[in-house]
């Protein structure tokens, strides 16, 4: 167990009451759910983006999909989707729909870490008005890991580059990496991928193609087909093998998503209700000492608390994301490490729990 934090930190010099956060984005909704978390990825670095180079199982004939009855996360994104209904399938997408499918662990794996953050992303997107299948960027950049780094050092769920990062206010210091949180990076890559959809004309694929690549790479792009008398759009342009391969992956996720059943895809199931909410703190805590205290699983206080590098809150925002069903016990825990009193949650939690969805496209 780290060390405990002492009034050296400051503990003793603030008295602000401890309160529940609502963070002002959809995070007081009902529901509550658990998660077992797969194994992390290698090193915890970002799965490469390679085309499918073996032939995978051919996908099984189209069948009727039930109908969505409301209670799987998967199953509601999968309505939204059309950017490849827009588009149409080409031979780009189906390499990688074909690679996706030979290997199904990497789905199975990215859907189950998924499980924790998809709610509130799906949420933030609807509110937004922005497409469904963007919660799908994450499996692409990151398999969901928001501890996963690249060999270019960018981080967390979105995989944003440190520069890129500080011009969308995510802070970086020794204590507290904003990359990594899910909350403001999940903010920051909506507010980019906004910029770069108006930057390009409303066309989705070249903004996030310009997401991967950078702006400067697909404008230029843009201008070299632009002098040769040759088409702009996405498909027609000369990009990095990686920018050819990523918009491809996530439209041919998007269409493992929408018909599970036809691919014979295994999805993790995930319930259609939040899983954290926000509990502000009047003082740094240790991640550790309050798992501990509140007799929860500490990977799962950290793995919705990623940004706080050592684990303890003494840089970033004065929150910490805690799973909903625990907010009792974590708010008390909190209340007797700073030696404040707190009000008690205002919503009634054992009425507003949510059982896990039954599965999406689970064969056995």
């Amino acid at each position: 167990m780290p060390p405990v934090i002492t009034a050296s930190l400051g503990l003793s010099t603030l008295t602000r009451p401890l309160r529940i956060g609502s963070l002002g984005i959809a995070l007081v909704c009902a529901g509550c759910q658990s998660f077992e978390h797969p194994p992390a990825v290698s090193a915890e670095r970002t799965p490469r983006l390679v085309a499918g180079l073996r032939p995978a199982a051919a996908a099984q004939p189209a069948g009727v999909e039930m109908p969505y009855d409301g209670s799987d996360i998967w199953g509601r994104l999968g309505q939204g989707f059309n950017l490849v209904d827009a588009n149409g399938v080409n031979q780009r997408i189906v390499r990688q729909r074909d690679w996706l499918l030979s290997h199904p662990g990497f789905l199975r794996n990215a859907s189950q870490r998924a499980g924790p953050y998809l709610h509130f992303i799906a949420e933030s997107l609807d509110k937004r008005n922005l497409p469904s299948e963007l919660a799908l960027l994450p499996i692409v950049e990151s398999a969901y890991n928001p501890k996963a780094s690249s060999v270019r050092d960018a981080a967390g769920l979105w995989q944003f580059m440190a520069a890129t990062g500080r011009d969308f206010n995510l802070r970086q210091t020794a204590w507290y990496d904003g990359r990594r949180d899910v909350v403001a990076s999940s903010k920051a890559a909506m507010d980019y991928l906004t910029r770069l959809q108006d930057q390009f004309n409303g066309d989705w694929l070249l903004a996030m193609a310009a997401y991967n690549a950078g702006e400067g790479t697909v404008a230029h792009a843009i201008e070299a087909n632009q002098r040769s008398g040759l088409p702009t759009d996405y498909w027609h342009l000369k990009l990095p093998r990686e920018t050819q391969d990523y918009v491809p992956r996530l439209l041919a996720l998007s269409q493992l998503v929408r018909e599970p059943d036809r691919y014979g895809v295994q999805l993790s199931p995930v319930a259609n209700a939040p899983y954290f909410t926000a509990v502000e703190l009047a003082s740094p805590v240790d991640l550790a000492q309050l798992a501990a205290c509140a007799g929860i699983d500490e990977a799962v206080l950290v793995s919705l608390n990623p940004a706080f590098l050592r684990k303890k809150t003494i840089d970033g925002p004065n929150h910490l994301l805690v799973p909903r069903e625990q907010l009792r016990q974590v708010s008390a825990s909190l209340a007797n490490l700073q030696g404040e009193s707190i009000d008690p949650p205002t919503e009634t939690l054992a009425s507003s729990a949510a059982p896990v969805a039954p599965s999406v496209g689970l064969r056995p």
